[in-house]
């Protein structure tokens, strides 16, 4: 008998595969296959795989839309997995994750909570259709896996959460819950069979990018049984705002309802997001799986309902709190406590302007909590400020426009004044002398030059003034928006012409410089008037944010302090997004006294409030109160009262020079590329004694009064006197410690 060799080439293919151990074709996105899309949908998944050996390693890539929960075997292996949509205006995010600790030798079951946002928001973009993905040696998605909607997750009545918001209201129903799907002896059969949707890079998620930060962390459940009820309303205090999910255990008859709210709803009218249970027979507990915020939790209780314990279980992006700051003045350290707080609240997918009504990378917030967290969190907290500029550069549009917030699905409108702030040198000049990563620097030029283009800088140095989607230069009144456009394009040109001397485009930094010159002396010669700068066009009150920019830009000299310092004592226009910048001229005009004065008078209310624990929108306890962008002057204080920050890129040289105004010792560390800085510094009389800690491979030029005498080095082979100017000498300090006395 003849045998057909292309079938006996199939058997042996087939007999080495088996052989072999290998798995499945390539992994495929799947869904379910009755797909409508709707918001606020979400999905179990099941799969059972067999493993001949417990692996040491299972490296394994995982992406969902919008957000899941993995379980194996029951037990929990992921929280809150993948980030939202998207790295740019069509690709996905995914995660890389190692499943070996979880996986043992022969049968495993993967369970797989997905929840589908199904909407736009400020902070995501909607692909329109629910997806799950996953990859690894041993086993992959595709059809084999069952899928089903749930029907315990749904939305709650009116009302709604913000339309900023991708996320919906929760509404948990336990009648609709069997909890023990999650585990191997689970009969899934009646479940659907998944559809597979396309293999990895398929629309409508194309192509994937690996998250770049870290999962998610969260902490112990807290669990409180001496709780006070109030009616029907039981209030869990926080020890401090934070991003929680609630919990409830209670005993009760089915179908009563739980509402779930935060506390602090203080949103311009705009509803934050809430939660609702509703109980099934007897006992039974309940964790809110969408994050919340605030300092409360509001259990709303239904008649009939036993509660037995409530809690909560914090979780937020995975970093930590080692920046410290010290100095024996109360109302700064309260104000340094409340924006740490305010900082972290404000970081998870993105950094974002507020955790409550609307969770958007507005790039104006993002550039300042990017420079706090330089100074207070550890090196994790770098790849959000990456992940940040990454974005804004990927979301640019053809026509070279760049916008904010990103992701979104849902804005488009570019605000040139934030757009300007963050290309310039508190943006990503700041972000790459705090890093030194080149590779940003690099990717980074091409996109602000193109954006700058869209500006025609007139030989008369006129900047033509650019609306773009919206003229936002701040909140509140009396904005000389002319003026601060002018200067914030300059302060963009000025960092643009940094990048190309670090890149070697001298010929281009020479053109960028020139434009500069042309505005500096239109807006000294058209702008000066006597009581401080003012655009033509500007009929108002003169405005103290222009002046500021001013100021730190370099475009006002000396000769114009003493004005500039009378018209902050008696101008206060900014909002707490640009009274940060206030502050900083402040300080470069050597005014640091009334810089304090000024930011104690203005933040009076909200670091003196008795409750909150975070940092307000506005001047006001009356919008959000916790809000990204007040706690801008605690940078300002790391930069210029113990005065460190880097002169090269990556801290390969730094300043160290201390401003105490007044106060007798101030103390501060924090970590940067290079290693832990910290300082020591205690007067006694007319003597100072300064420890100082410089890591290696970095150098400080440490300023001294001239006024000092008989200057005393623990290690004179550690220093190196740089120059001597008329206020100060300048010594240049190695690594290690040193102690200084003078």
């Amino acid at each position: 008998m003849k045998i057909n060799r292309l079938a006996l080439l199939t058997i042996f293919s087939f007999l080495l595969i088996v052989g072999c151990g290998a798995h499945s074709p390539k992994a495929q996105w799947i869904s379910h296959p009755n797909f409508k899309h709707e918001a606020n949908q979400w999905y179990q998944i099941r799969k059972e795989v067999t493993i001949s050996k417990s692996p040491k390693e299972l490296i394994t890539k995982i992406a969902a839309d919008s957000k899941y929960w993995l379980y194996i075997n029951g037990e929990l292996a992921i929280f809150e997995g993948q980030l939202k949509r998207g790295p740019n205006h069509k690709d996905t995010y995914f995660d890389e994750v190692d499943l070996a600790p979880f996986m043992r030798e022969g049968k495993n079951t993967i369970a797989v909570l997905m929840w589908y946002y199904g909407r736009e928001g400020f902070s995501h973009k909607d692909s329109k259709k629910a997806g799950f993905f996953l990859d690894n040696e041993k086993f992959s998605t595709d059809s084999t896996w069952h899928i089903k909607r749930s029907k315990a997750y749904k939305s709650t009545g009116n009302p709604q959460g913000n339309f900023r918001l991708p996320e919906s209201n929760i509404r948990f129903d336990a009648r609709e819950y069997n909890k023990s799907w999650i585990e191997q002896d689970y009969d899934d059969s009646k479940w659907y069979q998944a559809q597979n949707s396309g293999l990895e890079g398929a629309s409508p998620w194309n192509k994937l990018v690996k998250r770049p930060i870290p999962l998610f962390k969260t902490k112990a459940l807290t669990k409180i049984d001496d709780f006070k009820r109030e009616g029907n309303r039981i209030v869990v205090k926080l020890p401090y705002d934070m991003q929680y999910h609630a919990y409830i255990k209670v005993k009760s008859s089915e179908g009563k309802y739980i509402k779930i709210n935060p506390g602090n709803l203080r949103t311009l009218n705009d509803v934050p997001l809430r939660g609702e249970y509703i109980t099934k027979e007897g006992e039974q507990e309940y964790i809110h799986l969408p994050w919340l915020s605030g300092h409360e939790i509001h259990f709303i209780v239904e008649e009939g309902i036993d509660v037995i314990e409530v809690g909560y279980m914090e979780s937020g992006y995975d970093t930590q709190f080692d920046g410290t700051f010290k100095v024996a003045d109360e109302y700064l350290m309260k104000y340094f406590k409340k924006a740490q707080r305010t900082l972290y609240v404000n970081m998870r997918d993105t950094y974002f302007d507020c955790p409550d009504r609307e969770r958007a990378q507005w790039i104006g917030d993002g550039i300042i909590l990017s420079e706090e967290s330089f100074y207070l969190l550890d090196s994790k907290a770098l790849a959000l400020s990456k992940k940040m500029y990454n974005e804004l550069f990927d979301w640019q549009r053809a026509d070279h426009t760049l916008f904010g917030p990103i992701p979104a699905g849902n804005w488009d409108k570019e605000l040139p004044q934030q757009i300007l702030a963050a290309v310039g040198q508190f943006g990503i000049g700041n972000y790459y002398k705090y890093t030194g990563d080149r590779q940003m620097l690099k990717k980074a030029y091409p996109h602000i030059k193109d954006y700058l283009s869209l500006w025609k800088v007139e030989d008369n140095g006129a900047v033509p003034f650019r609306k773009g989607g919206w003229t936002w230069g701040d909140w509140g009144t009396q904005i000389d928006r002319n003026l601060s456009e002018h200067i914030w394009y300059y302060i963009a040109l000025d960092n643009l012409a940094y990048m190309a001397e670090e890149l070697g485009k001298h010929e281009e930094a020479l053109k960028i410089k020139n434009n500069m010159d042309k505005i500096k002396q239109r807006v000294n010669h058209d702008y000066w008037t006597k009581n401080g700068y003012r655009s033509t066009t500007y009929k108002d009150e003169i405005d103290d944010r222009g002046n500021a920019l001013a100021v730190i830009s370099g475009i006002a000299d000396k000769e114009k302090y003493s004005v500039i310092i009378n018209l902050f004592k008696n101008v206060e226009h900014a909002s707490p997004y640009m009274e940060k910048y206030v502050m900083e001229a402040l300080f470069k005009m050597d005014e640091g006294k009334f810089a304090i004065e000024r930011f104690k008078k203005r933040y009076a209310k909200m670091v003196n409030h008795p409750t909150c624990t975070t940092l307000w929108e506005l001047w006001d306890y009356t919008a959000s109160v916790n809000h990204a962008w007040s706690g801008g002057p605690l940078s300002v204080l790391y930069k210029n009262m113990a005065g460190i920050r880097p002169i090269k890129p990556g801290f390969e040289e730094f300043c160290v020079y201390p401003d105490l105004i007044g106060l007798d010792s101030l103390s501060c560390s924090f970590t940067t590329v290079k290693g832990k800085i910290s300082l020591d510094i205690k007067t006694k009389g007319k003597r100072t004694l300064l420890k100082l800690k410089v890591p290696n491979q970095s150098a400080a030029i440490l300023r001294v009064p001239v006024s000092s005498e008989n200057v005393i080095f623990s290690n004179e082979s550690q220093v190196k006197k740089e120059n001597k100017g008329s206020k100060y000498n300048y010594y240049s300090v190695s690594s290690g410690e040193i102690t200084v006395e003078y």
